[in-house]
């Protein structure tokens, strides 16, 4: 009979850390990694594109324009050398209607103390009432265009030296409408400042000759001290320049003149 072995404290040292080994191991799980394929990947968030630019276009350089345009120097400028002007005459039709053409056809038929035809209308600007002209309608004529001696004062040193200037109406009946007083006070101060004619050679056609022209409703001192002011915008509309139409540029060049 093999006799009992006493157990020592190394046997139970050892009998202790196996147990922990089998604990240990038995609670071990290994860590599982899942396959590539099953792991989500981020997702890159969505490309936006650019809005589309306009395609540049050049830079436009837009004209500058006055908001009042206006007239300057003076519009009815002669082409040709100017006269030795010293006055400005104011004369009316004495007739309720009227036009360049009209006078020019009945002027043709006077004629002078020696006999002689006249060249046709003896003005050198008509202003219109709106009754064959524009109502303060100013056109020049051929004398003016050509800087020709007029033939409407009676008077040989105002017609040499005289601008004649014409209203349509009679103003001995009635006063002149308010385009024609415009229209006649523009043009007088472009005459006088253009030819430093002063305000006493303004002249009525009854200040150098026994005639009630341009009538007693005309008023004239008020035409007188006109100044050349340009700062009416509408006043381009109504005036003439040098340049007429053919028409009139026919009907004005005949007879002695051509």
């Amino acid at each position: 009979m093999r006799p009992r072995r006493t157990r020592t404290w190394f046997d139970a040292t050892q009998s202790v850390l196996w147990s922990g080994l089998v604990f240990v191991v038995g609670c071990y799980q290994p860590t599982v990694v899942p396959p590539l394929a099953s792991i989500p990947r981020p997702v890159a968030p969505p490309v936006v594109a650019a809005p589309a630019m306009p395609p540049q276009l050049p830079e436009l350089t837009l004209p500058k324009i006055p908001l009042n345009p206006t007239p300057t120097g003076n519009p009815w400028a002669p082409k040709t050398k100017p006269r030795d002007w010293k006055y400005v005459v104011l004369h009316h039709t004495a007739a309720e209607e009227g036009s360049v053409e009209s006078i020019h056809e009945i002027h043709l038929k006077n004629k002078d103390k020696s006999g002689n035809p006249w060249l046709g209308i003896g003005y050198h600007f008509v202003i219109g009432n709106g009754k064959g002209m524009g109502d303060g309608e100013i056109e020049p004529t051929f004398r003016w265009r050509e800087q020709l001696q007029g033939a409407h004062a009676g008077v040989g040193e105002y017609n040499q030296q005289g601008i004649g200037i014409v209203l349509i109406g009679n103003f001995e009946k009635t006063a002149p409408t308010t385009a024609q007083l415009t229209a006649v006070k523009r043009l007088v101060g472009v005459m006088k400042q253009s030819y430093s004619i002063d305000n006493d050679h303004v002249v009525g056609h009854g200040d150098v000759k026994a005639t009630e022209c341009p009538g007693r409703k005309f008023p004239l001192n008020d035409v007188r001290i006109s100044v050349a002011v340009q700062d009416e915008p509408s006043f381009p509309s109504l005036a003439r320049g040098i340049t007429d139409s053919p028409l009139t540029l026919n009907r004005l060049n005949r007879g002695p003149l051509q």
